[in-house]
């Protein structure tokens, strides 16, 4: 996999959200020859207009070779950069992007599909079957050409094309198997040539689940509350629920070997400290758009239960989202069909 260390990386975006667009727009700055995969209206835009993404470095406008992958060719590397729920649909139209030498960076949040993959014990080659329910992304994207990753990439949509991000840029990547290759030496190097400070980890289901908690602990209960990070992690009442949110997840991840260097009262003093930042999730239920809880959550419990852990807290904090957002759109719905 990945060819010869002279030759340039044949590197596609595949989707063309927050996340995918400021991927694309960092590669393009940096002279990287990148495509994004886009369709219908977004692709005849960002054609037209290119990417704009603003960031600490200012307001860039970045113009890629986009379209829908019917002229692209065979890649060396594919970034995935879709919520879980929206996998499927997207590497379907990306098989024949792929050959021997392809290499996928899924871009998610949670736990991914591939956590079982080249994975050591009695759960090797599991499916994860609240993010997978029928196998299929395991049977498309075998374990071996996947590289793991991590996105510290705080950004948010304005508009087709535009985004926006005012935190730097950070990813981990690593083996599945643990250990370093020059395929992750490589994908390093272009992110790093990027911007954006990328950290080769020889444990990446360990950088995976310090992820999983921030992102459990905080993003189902504000759609709950309707809390800020301040009010999740400060509020004298709605931290006590947060913290055991943290001592349930902090067990799961232990029961599966992962060392996680996090202090329990740091880091919510940490989250507090952030201030009055609305989740990404909340936005997402703001805008009656789906929740990303079946990687999030569902997952978390689902693994939970192969050591036959409970959560209680959690599993009532993701009912309870589950059914806002249900709620909200449903009314959203009504309201549409009225108008």
């Amino acid at each position: 996999m990945i060819g010869a260390t002279d030759t340039p990386l044949r590197i596609t975006i595949a989707g063309a959200g927050a996340i995918g667009c400021t991927l694309a727009a960092r590669l393009a700055l940096s002279g990287t020859q990148v495509n994004l995969l886009a369709r219908g209206n977004t692709l005849a835009h960002i054609r037209e207009h290119g990417v704009c993404l603003t960031d600490l470095e200012g307001t860039h406008v970045a113009h890629v070779n986009v379209g829908d992958g019917a002229d692209f060719g065979p890649q060396d590397v594919i970034f995935l950069c879709a919520k879980a729920q929206d996998l499927i649909g997207l590497v379907t139209p990306l098989l024949p992007l792929i050959d021997a030498q392809t290499t996928i960076v899924p871009v998610v949040n949670g736990i991914p599909w591939w956590y079982f993959e080249n994975h050591e014990g009695r759960h090797a080659g599991r499916i994860v079957k609240a993010v997978d329910p029928d196998g299929r992304l395991k049977a498309l994207i075998p374990g071996e050409r996947i590289v793991g990753t991590v996105a510290y990439i705080t950004a948010e949509k304005l508009a087709t094309g535009v985004v926006r991000t005012a935190n730097p840029l950070r990813m981990i990547i690593g083996e599945l198997h643990n250990s370093i290759t020059p395929r992750v030496q490589r994908i390093q190097a272009v992110l790093e040539q990027s911007g954006i400070a990328t950290q080769i980890s020889e444990r990446i289901r360990d950088a995976l689940w310090t992820k999983v908690i921030a992102n459990l602990t905080s993003n189902p209960l504000s759609v709950v509350s309707g809390g800020t990070l301040n009010d999740i992690y400060g509020d004298p009442e709605l931290m006590k629920v947060t913290r055991q949110m943290l001592d349930e997840v902090l067990l799961t991840a232990a029961s599966f070997g992962a060392r996680i260097d996090l202090d329990p009262t740091s880091f919510m003093a940490m989250g507090a400290g952030m201030g009055e930042v609305r989740t990404s999730m909340l936005q997402d239920y703001d805008n009656g758009l789906p929740l990303e809880l079946t990687s999030i959550g569902d997952a978390v419990v689902e693994l939970a239960s192969l050591h036959d852990l409970a959560l209680p807290a959690t599993t009532t904090i993701l009912t309870l989202a589950r059914f806002r957002s249900a709620l909200s759109r449903k009314k959203l719905s009504q309201q549409k069909e009225k108008a």
